[in-house]
């Protein structure tokens, strides 16, 4: 099997995450494709004034250190220790080439389609809607994760969400894409306990390992022709936008902290 990972320029979760999925299908995966991060959709001053009113000056502060270090991180050329700052870098590790491209549905990402003639895509937290035309170019389908329990929970910042609406359990779900966001038929879906102890930072490293792991069991299921899908229905969905100030203050107001 073929495989390109598709994913986002995005230094603090999912390198790591990736990086599980390279261990286990390095010679299978022949590209990772990178888009720009969400938080520079509409322009990197709105995204960042966006995410500012959102995670506070305290949460802001501490977000952006830990950002400054993963980049001077992703400047080490050594990688023994398997501790990944940069997609490009864990790309360098594991001798897979790393593209990136302003969108995807573009004659750009077709061109890399066409070169590397993937069977599979696997979409990690890409922040764009993937076309039934570049869909279709990929023989044994195109499947996302998801860091929510789908049909719920649709939409974005899940971890955010189901700690503000006190939620006890969330899920990772492995789904066919589809031309709607997180539509598509159910392959693999794992449960994760929320405890008491978890803020923003800690469930979202719980989600992307769990998805990193969940996708390794899709595409086993894949190779060996097990798969069997379940709806995600559209009646039984709720949807989930970018938090405004006022679910800062009641995510706050719950008990909960981003970091």
């Amino acid at each position: 099997m073929r495989i390109i990972i598709l994913t986002q320029d995005e230094k603090l979760y999912l390198p790591t995450a990736i990086a599980t999925i390279c261990e286990r299908f390095a010679d299978e995966i022949v590209c990772i494709v990178t888009c720009p991060p969400m938080s520079t959709h509409g322009g990197f001053i709105a995204g960042f004034f966006k995410h500012f009113m959102l995670f506070g000056l305290k949460g802001s502060f501490l977000l952006g250190v830990r950002v400054l270090k993963a980049k001077l991180g992703a400047m080490c050329t050594d990688t023994k220790r398997q501790q990944f700052f940069a997609i490009k870098q864990l790309a360098k590790y594991f001798d897979i080439p790393d593209y990136q491209v302003s969108n995807v549905n573009t004659v750009h990402f077709h061109d890399l389609i066409d070169q590397f003639a993937p069977d599979l895509l696997i979409s990690m937290s890409c922040p764009q809607v993937i076309r039934k035309a570049t869909r279709n170019k990929f023989a044994m389908g195109c499947i996302n994760v998801h860091g929510a329990p789908l049909p719920k929970y649709r939409g974005l910042m899940p971890a955010f969400w189901v700690l503000r609406n006190g939620e006890n359990k969330t899920a990772v779900t492995v789904h066919d894409l589809a031309e709607k966001l997180d539509d598509g038929d159910i392959l693999v879906q794992k449960d994760i306990d929320i405890t008491p102890q978890d803020t923003w930072d800690s469930l979202v490293t719980k989600t992307k390992k769990a998805g990193a792991e969940a996708l390794i069991d899709a595409i086993l299921q894949i190779k060996q022709f097990k798969v069997e899908r379940r709806p995600n229905t559209e009646e039984e969905a709720t949807y989930f936008s970018f938090p405004t100030y006022r679910d800062r203050v009641a995510f706050l107001r719950a008990g909960r902290s981003f970091f």
